[in-house]
């Protein structure tokens, strides 16, 4: 399997900030992706993916091409020949291969890394079975914004994996007990363990911003609820819709749901949004400024 490896402690001394800087941050990341066979993606390639990744967020796409006559990258002079080694080594790669790598935020490098390695395996036909089912466990509990506030990952219900008191001081590292089913990399199915206790409801609402008397005025009914009690409880939510994608072989979603919308959301099949007459938006106090034409 393509795995991702993590390469933050060896790339924190480097000469090469690139690397360097990301390894040596603590919401950042350096990390390294084998692909079999991948010496042989040219340089013109390499840039579609490079474009690729930057959806992501990610700025460049670095590589390391293990040819017949050595390690050939653009970034060899940056990293020696003992970090090199190194890399070849904590990776697995042999010759033939080719090692990406992404170094930047860690969301940005778990989501452009990510991809790409979906990407490559569909161009290079390197899935090892027909299906490939796998559940997706220990969510971060919270994500942290640019300006030091924490939103949930998943949602504000979601049970943490430790006690209220242990969530105050271990926000940013809590992990959540969600999970998702991912079958050949597409996700068909999540869900968590709910929150049923009132006071970790508290404090996970207070971790997000939310004050008491704006939870209680918007989550009154839950507090309220979980106050007289309410047992443990959970689920989980199938998408039906891409397990049949995938069983069909189908590129798209769109070729299997049942009413697909255009990209301007209209729907062919009932001629949606249609017009609403006049006398329907008074009874509901709407009026419609429509813009003036040019």
């Amino acid at each position: 399997p393509m795995q991702i490896t993590d390469m933050d402690e060896l790339m924190q001394g480097v000469d090469f900030k690139v690397f360097s800087g990301p390894a040596s941050n603590d919401d950042s990341r350096v990390a390294a992706l084998r692909v079999p066979g991948g010496a042989t993606i040219s340089r013109k390639k390499i840039d579609k993916y490079t474009k690729y990744v930057s959806i992501y967020g990610a700025k460049g796409l670095a590589y390391i091409k293990l040819n017949e006559d050595g390690p050939a990258s653009p970034i060899l002079k940056f990293l020696g020949d003992d970090v090199t080694a190194k890399v070849i080594e904590m990776t697995g790669a042999q010759t033939g291969d080719i090692i990406f790598f992404g170094a930047d935020k860690t969301k940005i490098v778990n989501e452009a890394l990510g991809n790409l390695r979906e990407q490559l395996a569909k161009d290079l036909d390197l899935f090892e079975s027909e299906w490939a089912p796998i559940w997706v466990v220990d969510f971060p509990m919270f994500d942290a914004n640019d300006d030091g506030s924490l939103s949930a990952i998943h949602h504000p219900f979601t049970a943490p994996s430790v006690d209220a008191k242990t969530l105050e001081t271990t926000a940013d590292t809590a992990l959540s007990r969600a999970y998702d089913l991912v079958i050949n990399g597409s996700e068909v199915g999540g869900g968590s363990i709910r929150i049923h206790q009132v006071e970790m409801q508290k404090t996970v609402l207070k971790l997000l911003g939310i004050s008491d008397d704006e939870a209680k005025d918007k989550f009154g009914f839950l507090l309220d609820a979980l106050e007289y009690g309410c047992p443990p409880h959970g689920g989980m939510a199938f998408g039906l819709d891409r397990l049949v994608m995938i069983m069909t072989g189908s590129d798209s979603i769109r070729e299997v749901i049942a009413f697909p919308k255009t990209q301007t959301a209209a729907c062919l099949l009932t001629d949606a949004p249609a017009s609403v007459p006049r006398k329907v938006l008074r009874e509901l106090s709407i009026k419609v400024s429509l813009p003036e034409k040019d």
